[in-house]
């Protein structure tokens, strides 16, 4: 009995035309499908930038009406203009990510954000960041009493940890990510509560260590499941949700993206309702 030839190719029967045909229909149908999902997306993320630039914006008009009006005594003027000030933080603040974001979509490998990176008094830039966000902290909340909310920077730890050593970084970038953390604790800790930055190395020991700047916040409780995709693009938690609507979910995940770029990482540890966020450096960045 004869064998097959096996060194001559095996005949296949090619697609016919009405095959052919059919399969791109169906490439076609998951091509549209694709898109209108995509447009969808992009108009619920449009709609949640313009209503969350709107906030601030309507606040500070509203503040300037009452500024204007000769009854309103000294001292709530005064309330007023801390307000706006703070509204104004946030609205620059909104606008950083909303254009970081626009970028991040155009090059995913941050290539148009590659300055050069620079020696750091990472103290110093925490220490402003906070005073930043003070007045947000502060904020007048929707029943007409002011939050009392605290950013403690615990300067014996920075001194103590880096003994004057400074972080080579691209400043704008790690400010935009400490900036992050701290909107978020701000906007979901409790009332009186205390926001704390810290540093510390993961280890007493530098040697093959890293270096660790933290936002520690009390406030709305972060699922366990949900620590896994808190820094995906677009993910809010379930409380966050609750607690306020609105939102793109991208401060977390421009915050994890800015770490890679500097050979870091990003993490989150959870104690009830504390959190820890925290911004890990390679010791490699201490100059």
């Amino acid at each position: 009995m004869s064998l097959p030839d096996k060194s001559r190719p095996q005949s296949t029967n090619p697609a016919t035309p009405v095959e052919q045909n059919g399969d791109l229909k169906a490439e076609n149908a998951a091509l549209r499908a694709e898109l209108a999902e995509a447009r969808k997306t992009n108009q619920q993320y449009l709609q949640n930038v313009a209503h969350q630039l709107t906030a601030p914006l309507g606040a500070i008009k509203w503040s300037i009406e009452a500024l204007k009006d000769p009854t309103v005594p000294l001292p709530r003027k005064s309330k007023l203009l801390s307000s706006i000030y703070s509204q104004a933080t946030i609205l620059v603040h909104l606008i950083k990510n909303f254009a970081l974001m626009s970028n991040l979509e155009a090059d995913h490998e941050l290539g148009q954000f590659r300055e050069r990176p620079e020696p750091v008094d990472i103290l110093r830039l925490c220490i402003n960041l906070a005073n930043d966000f003070q007045p947000q902290a502060d904020l007048e909340n929707k029943t007409g009493k002011f939050e009392k909310k605290t950013i403690v920077v615990r300067e014996w730890e920075f001194e103590e940890t880096l003994q004057g050593e400074k972080v080579s970084m691209v400043k704008n970038l790690v400010a935009q990510a400490i900036s992050n953390l701290l909107e978020n604790a701000v906007k979901y800790s409790d009332s009186p509560g205390t926001i704390y930055l810290g540093a510390e190395y993961a280890s007493p020991e530098k040697i093959g260590k890293s270096l660790v700047l933290s936002v520690v916040s009390t406030g709305l409780p972060i699922q366990p499941e949900e620590t896994k995709t808190l820094f995906d693009k677009g993910f809010r938690g379930s409380k966050a949700k609750q607690k306020v609507p609105a939102g793109t979910g991208i401060g977390l995940y421009l915050a994890k993206r800015v770490m890679t770029l500097h050979e870091g990482t990003i993490g989150v540890k959870t104690n009830g309702k504390e959190s820890k966020f925290k911004l890990i450096f390679p010791l490699s960045k201490l100059v």
